[in-house]
């Protein structure tokens, strides 16, 4: 029973995760800029429902963003978590992922892999491409595979700049398509986002367990909540999440004060480690246009899938 909970709640996480994991359908221009960073997060079993066979479960998750706008992004995260069943079992969750969104949102490449106590149990390898109205993925490992979604989907950094484009300007509530790549590449989720009232102090610890940097003092932060739906399951009757993220997102992407709700169980994150690194791109950076001349191409993200 334990390693089924464990495989269900791990499978998603990594790519729509907050960053993704977030990541979230405001048409707001405002273009959040990210910042490239290390954060660390010390994950703890919070609460359970009675008749669950989860004793406690312990682990770390670390996340890392690097890249730049004119470059495009890259993550990196591992999420590695001790859990122990009501007679003492134990088994270990190790989960892998990466993957890289360019600087036009116009593909995504993607690399999960989950171990369950040494054995690879789940993995995914591809790459999804933006067109007009839908989104083409091409999955290689470890089975090839084509298929296509429909509709306006995001990318889970794209998804990232609408949730903060759309709370700075003012948006509460938001839903999105989003493709990440993740469990064996054949999800797509809808992300509901709830947005709470500006936080008045932004280094507000709550659960954190680290010295926040006190330029984040300076950026506007505020409480979310978003709900993943796995719109690949086909079953009946009323939808619940697979789960829920609540957390303290700042306007440069850092995300801490984190609580995941799975409904049998609750895992609470603290931030532990965070490392900023420094902005790649302030204003405008320079690329061949379609005709070989050089062009630039502006600090803003578009929020919508390219044109074809």
């Amino acid at each position: 029973m334990l390693k089924v909970y464990q495989r269900r709640y791990l499978c998603g996480l990594a790519g729509s995760s907050f960053f993704a994991c977030l990541l979230l359908s405001s048409a707001s221009l405002n273009a959040a800029q990210l910042q490239p960073h290390k954060a660390v997060y010390d994950m703890r079993l919070s609460s359970a429902q009675n008749g669950v066979d989860i004793a406690d479960i312990n682990g770390r998750m670390v996340y890392e963003l690097s890249g730049s706008v004119c470059d495009g992004f890259s993550v990196d995260l591992r999420f590695v978590v001790l859990s122990f069943d009501q007679v003492g079992g134990r088994t270990v969750t190790d989960l892998r992922s990466s993957y890289f969104e360019a600087p036009d949102n116009s593909r995504l490449s993607f690399t999960y892999k989950t171990f369950i106590d040494d054995l690879l149990t789940e993995q995914a390898q591809g790459t999804a491409d933006h067109q007009a109205s839908k989104v083409d993925v091409d999955l290689v490992g470890p089975d090839e595979k084509k298929m296509s979604f429909d509709g306006p989907i995001m990318f889970p950094l794209q998804h990232l700049h609408s949730v903060i484009d759309g709370a700075a300007s003012g948006h509460q509530f938001m839903v999105s398509l989003l493709y990440d790549g993740s469990v064996t590449g054949e999800q797509l989720f809808e992300a509901s986002t709830v947005v709470g009232k500006k936080l008045a102090d932004p280094l507000d610890p709550r659960t954190d367990r680290v010295s926040l940097p006190d330029v984040l003092g300076t950026m506007d932060a505020w409480p979310i909540s978003i709900a993943y739906f796995n719109l690949s399951d086909q079953a009946k009757g009323e939808q619940v999440p697979d789960y829920q993220l609540r957390s303290v997102l700042h306007e440069n992407g850092v995300t801490r004060s984190m609580n995941l709700n799975y409904g049998a169980f609750e895992l609470e994150g603290a931030l532990v480690e965070l490392e900023l690194k420094p902005v790649a791109l302030e204003g405008r950076c320079e690329r061949p246009s379609a005709n070989g001349q050089a062009g630039s191409v502006s600090g803003e993200v578009q929020l919508s899938a390219p044109e074809r």
